[in-house]
This record gives C-alpha cells, sequence and structure tokens, in this order.
C-alpha cells in the first residue's frame, strides 16, 4: 500500500447501502464514500462505482436513498459488498419498503435519507452523485458502523 492509500484509510466513513428502484428491480450497495454537502437545501454526496448493476437504477430513476448501518448490521455489508445485485435478490431476506422517492428504504436500519439526483459528474473511476433530500428519518438506536482499516469499526452516535 503506498502512502497515498495509507493516508486515505485514516479518514472514517459511515457505512450505508446505497439503493434505488427502477422499473420493479430493487438494488443496493455498500457506499462508504458519502458526505454532507449543504444544509440550504439539504444535499448528500455519494461516490459510485458505474460498474455496480445499483448505478444504472440510480440513473433511470434518478433517485437513490442511503440506508445508514448501525455497529451489529456488519452481516448487512457481506450481502450487499459482495454479491452483484444483477445475480442476486439482495433484497430476498432483507425487509424493507419503498420510500418518498421509490427507493428502498431497509426497515432495520440505523438511519436513511431518500434522495433525488441533483447532478452527477465523473471523479476518475467513480461518479459522484449529488442528491437533494427529500426525506430522512432516525430509525433506530445504536452506533453508526462505519469503514476504517479494520473495516467494521464504531462511532459514537450523537
Amino acid at each position: 500500500m503506498n502512502v497515498i492509500q495509507t493516508a486515505l484509510w485514516k479518514l472514517i466513513n459511515p457505512i450505508a447501502i446505497m439503493t434505488a428502484s427502477y422499473d420493479g428491480q430493487v438494488s443496493g450497495f455498500i457506499a462508504s464514500w458519502i458526505t454532507q454537502v449543504s444544509f440550504v437545501p439539504p444535499l448528500v454526496m455519494v461516490a459510485m462505482n458505474p460498474l455496480h448493476y445499483t448505478y444504472d437504477l440510480v440513473t433511470n430513476s434518478n433517485a437513490f436513498a442511503i440506508n445508514i448501518l448501525r455497529a451489529d448490521q456488519a452481516e448487512l455489508v457481506d450481502l450487499f459488498g459482495k454479491n452483484s445485485g444483477s445475480k442476486v435478490d439482495k433484497f430476498a431476506k432483507t425487509l424493507y419498503e419503498l420510500g418518498s422517492t421509490g427507493s428502498p428504504i431497509i426497515k432495520d436500519c440505523l438511519a436513511f435519507i431518500d434522495c433525488n439526483i441533483m447532478w452527477s459528474k465523473e471523479a476518475g473511476d467513480h461518479i459522484v452523485v449529488v442528491g437533494s433530500i427529500v426525506d430522512a428519518e432516525i430509525v433506530s438506536d445504536g452506533d453508526t458502523l462505519q469503514e476504517a482499516r479494520s473495516m467494521y469499526t464504531r462511532r459514537a452516535s450523537s
């Protein structure tokens, strides 16, 4: 690992499942490059790999949801992070409902943020997608699952 990669591992990112729905298909993937962009209007940014099956659902629906995971939900990382949504129904055993934008909201997540796409732009090997928040909710109590060198560490909720 080079010094740039080592320095980037020092950033602390929440682990969330970014979801979308289009034409009866639902899918999601693990997203950890997420940040708030603005208070007014409320905007968030997610960096997406355009090779993900979910990317097509996001761009076709023009919407997505960020489902923030609790520290005790690391098993969802394996399900949503190691399987392609084009080959595996990731929601077969995951309870969800469709949110305001039509994107899947995981019923037992820590919190969700439901967004319409404001704009997107290519950035290296990812696409930066900025979403305008149309709905959000704290669903349960707990600590945020976060990405770090050990991959499954906790950050106290505030």
